[in-house]
């Protein structure tokens, strides 16, 4: 297994915004949920693993989903300070009314004020701009030893499993490229749809896995991460904060921000962090 000291280190540090309510009701979920009852517990899985669900489903539909009754929703959103579901969902509402916005009103961002588009050398001005700024925050938050046993934690991988869906497939493929080249056996969990959860059978302790997520997380992403720490596969994580649901036990994990233009987000940072792996797992490995 892979050890490292739990926590947060100098990335967290280095953070001074204030939670939003939302980031807030998960860091109390995190800290309280191995003491809660099972039950309680059960909905403390479900809802940070599931948080569009919850927004837009009803008391009933989130305490099956969950397999409890609706009063132990109710219980549960009590004892984390709230009147009741509905004030609980709000919550969760509100995040994800910030969180969403659909491409479309992205591309009509990149209009002026005048209505007409904005300057294509602009927007690779503003693309630039968002990954340099993205590239400069990763060079802040890395903590050098942690990155040194992450990388020895996956060199001793006798394969390593690389997760990521959504936007960070991509960085996933691209990370399957390298290792191929690399001569570093690998497997990507996913690869073929339906098939992501036959992926990991072969996992155990004697592996390793690089796991990438960022909000909203993706359910099937959250899964696989917790199937593959039931399996005691030790794992590293690429994911956006100190709540993510893919922080894994050993503490090893990275924060990556992602600086966005537009409402699109690259994945400047990210790159760039797989590679600096990739090739220091190949040296490692020789």
């Amino acid at each position: 297994m892979c050890n490292d000291m739990p926590g947060t280190g100098r990335s967290i540090a280095a953070r001074v915004t204030p939670l939003s309510a939302y980031d807030q009701l998960h860091q109390n979920i995190r800290t309280q949920q191995a003491a809660l009852p099972p039950r309680l517990r059960q909905i403390a899985e479900y809802i940070t693993q599931h948080p569009n669900d919850v927004a837009l489903g009803t008391v009933k539909s989130v305490a099956s989903a969950a397999n409890v009754q609706p009063s132990t929703v109710i219980r549960f959103a009590r004892l984390f300070g709230f009147n009741g579901f509905s004030e609980m969902q709000s919550v969760f509402q509100n995040h994800l009314r910030s969180r969403v916005t659909p491409y479309q009103e992205r591309v009509s961002a990149l209009h002026r004020v005048d209505g007409q588009p904005v300057a294509a050398l602009d927007v690779l001005e503003g693309f630039h701009r968002a990954a340099t700024e993205s590239l400069e925050a990763l060079h802040h938050l890395v903590d050098p030893e942690r990155l040194q046993k992450a990388v020895a934690c996956l060199a001793r991988g006798r394969v390593i499993y690389i997760l990521g869906l959504r936007r960070s497939m991509a960085v996933v493929r691209y990370l399957a490229y390298l290792f191929t080249k690399l001569e570093i056996p690998h497997r990507v969990v996913g690869a073929e749809a339906g098939m992501e959860e036959e992926s990991i059978f072969g996992a155990g302790p004697e592996d390793a896995a690089l796991v990438i997520s960022f909000s909203e997380y993706a359910p099937l992403t959250v899964h696989l991460f917790n199937q593959l720490e039931k399996r005691r596969v030790p794992v590293v994580s690429l994911t956006d904060n100190a709540i993510s649901p893919i922080i894994p036990a050993s503490g090893l994990w990275f924060e990556i921000v992602e600086t966005d233009f537009q409402g699109f987000r690259a994945n400047a940072a990210t790159m760039v962090m797989i590679m600096t792996l990739a090739a220091a797992i190949a040296e490692r490995r020789k």
